[in-house]
């Protein structure tokens, strides 16, 4: 079975509040504030990672590589965050 492949879509701003980033959508030049997507730090992380095509696999590497965290809770955090921001159409899985 083939891996499947994440990247970054078109169309949003993203700002760095805090400890969080916030990625909105824009239609045109307006920015439409009711449909902001925040990120946690491990979700800005996976996020900023996404400008080129990632596996989940390659995503939960990067994940081991950067934090303190065990593989089997990256895989649940990888995985949870990818159906969040595919259902919300801040990434795309090709």
């Amino acid at each position: 079975m083939r891996s499947k492949l994440y990247i970054k879509q078109t169309g949003f701003v993203e700002k760095t509040v805090g400890n969080e980033m916030v990625v909105v959508p824009l239609v045109g030049t307006v920015a439409q504030m009711e449909k902001v997507f925040s990120l946690n730090e491990i979700g800005s992380f996976i996020y900023n990672n996404l400008g080129s095509k990632k596996s989940t696999g390659e995503i939960t590497e990067l994940i081991l590589n950067e934090f303190e965290i065990d593989r089997e809770t990256a895989q649940k955090d990888v995985e949870q965050f990818l159906e969040k921001a595919v259902a919300n159409g801040v990434i795309k899985e090709l």
